[in-house]
């Protein structure tokens, strides 16, 4: 099922992907949600020239109505949405559809990436390739709560009568409707399939003209219906005493998720105004949710939004270096910046501890690679490595297995070494293995960064590629930062 509405520039490409699909028992309903442009003539033509696809036209209600309205109209024992400038791989429903049907799955993710001018990229992702990196089937949602990162509709199969029974949908009118809907449906499913297949390429539109929901993020109304869609979530699972840890996980992600979008203040004091008031509301209704997961910036800035410091909150905010300034104090390390211990405005420490490889207070010194082994240097604070453990690992953006480097300790101050033996290894020519640290802290907060430039000295990736006969190690899209191709 399509969701339509003035993308005329790219719905052929969109429609083609979906009739020249593997999996051929297949029907495209295409819902045109009253667009301005070409696309209803598009999706009529379409229908004239192919028996298996569906158009239909409707008063502009939003994209949720429309998603809806497909679902109800699907006669297939699976159903798909689909957003009108995206594309499916030609593969992506038959595996989709097979894991579907071995499991009997209410629910089967695939990988997405992103479609730009110059390709497939990764880099705009945070957490979902964590989610996607291995194949796995969970009988309830709490076996892997981190799949609620990805909240996407489009990179997935719904079993329909499951969407049915549950009455499982939309909000009506809700730009953001796609994560209560994806969450809600993940809580009740009692099967759900991930594949590491990549099965859907969403568009970054480029273009002038009429930017996509996610590239409006920092437009006032966009804002509010991005929070109003974390305020549904959280309420959803209110009377449900199980879902709490979940409903809690998928809280702090809408914090992050809404702090992306916080550098716009800056220069606008119309959606200043409307991010500061929404904010405070939505931390207001979360309460006691443990934030600390976000990192230290992340934490701190939520205080000084709690407090209404806007001035600082601008100030932090608009400082372009790329590193911090640590502090240790009795022991411990704190964002070293003006309201550290600041009598004017009394902000609690906590809110600036670094108690685990936050960007930008750490990196990679350096890093080589060689027939035998590939090695890499840590730069991360003494005090910080001992409240948790860093590890790293090489793995495979097509799933096929990860391979972890053995720390070799302290080489230094602040200097850890760690080595990834490449003998014998054996791997498909071709495959991208993406570079991750990883980190957990002893009371349980865990996460992960896939290294990117930021992560590395100025100047540093002028050295790359790094070349060996297993392959070459450079910046790849593919891989969302450091990645290694296999030859």
């Amino acid at each position: 099922m399509v969701l339509v509405y003035n993308t005329a520039p790219f719905l052929p490409e969109c429609f083609d992907s979906l009739l020249e699909q593997d999996y051929r028992n297949i029907e495209i309903i295409a819902v045109d949600d009253t667009s301005t442009d070409e696309s209803l003539a598009i999706c009529r033509d379409y229908e004239r020239r192919h028996p298996n696809f569906r158009c239909i036209s409707k008063p502009n209600e939003g994209g949720a109505v429309s998603g809806n309205l497909g679902v109800s109209l699907a006669r297939g024992r699976y159903v798909a949405l689909v957003d009108s400038d995206d594309v499916v791989t030609p593969g992506g429903y038959r595996a989709l559809m097979a894991e579907a049907l071995a499991c009997d799955a209410d629910i089967v993710v695939g990988r997405a990436a992103r479609l730009t001018s110059g390709g497939i990229s990764s880099t705009l992702f945070l957490q979902e390739p964590h989610v996607w990196h291995r194949r796995r089937c969970i009988a309830d949602v709490r076996e892997f709560i981190d799949i609620h990162h990805d909240g996407f509709y489009w990179n997935k199969v719904f079993r329909t009568e499951f969407l049915r029974e549950h009455q499982l949908g939309m909000v009506p009118g809700l730009l953001y409707a796609d994560r209560p809907f994806v969450h809600a449906a993940y809580w009740h499913s009692r099967c759900t399939a991930i594949i590491t297949d990549l099965v859907y390429l969403w568009r970054v539109r480029e273009e002038r003209g009429q930017p996509s929901i996610t590239q409006s993020a920092r437009q006032g109304d966009n804002f509010r219906d991005r929070l109003r869609s974390a305020t549904i979530e959280w309420e959803q699972f209110r009377d449900l005493p199980d879902a709490d840890e979940y409903r809690r996980a998928i809280a702090v992600a809408n914090l992050q998720r809404a702090l992306f979008t916080a550098p716009g203040i800056v220069a606008s004091p119309a959606f200043r105004q409307v991010f500061i008031t929404s904010m405070q509301e939505l931390l207001a209704l979360y309460g006691d949710v443990d934030c600390r997961a976000l990192g230290a910036r992340r934490c701190l800035y939520l205080e000084l939004i709690k407090r209404g410091e806007v001035e600082g909150l601008c100030f932090l905010l608009g400082i372009t270096s790329e590193r911090g300034w640590i502090a240790e104090i009795d022991g411990a390390c704190y964002w070293k910046q003006p309201f550290l211990d600041n009598p004017e405005v009394p902000l609690p420490r906590a809110a600036m501890r670094l108690e685990f490889p936050n960007i930008g207070f750490f990196r990679l010194r350096d890093i080589s690679l060689d027939e035998d082994s590939l090695d890499l240097t840590l730069d991360l604070h003494d005090r910080i490595m001992e409240g948790c453990a860093v590890w790293f690992e090489l793995h495979s953006i097509q799933g096929e297995g990860s391979w972890e480097f053995q720390p070799e300790g302290r080489i230094g101050e602040h200097r850890w070494r760690y080595r990834l033996d490449l003998r014998g290894r054996e791997c498909r020519p071709g495959s991208v293995y993406g570079l991750v640290l990883h980190y957990r802290t002893g009371d349980g907060i865990h996460g992960r960064y896939r290294i990117g430039p930021a992560m590395v000295p100025p100047g540093w990736p002028a050295s790359l590629p790094l070349r060996s006969s297993l392959g070459s190690l450079r910046f790849s899209p593919e891989a969302g930062g450091l990645g290694l191709a296999v030859n």
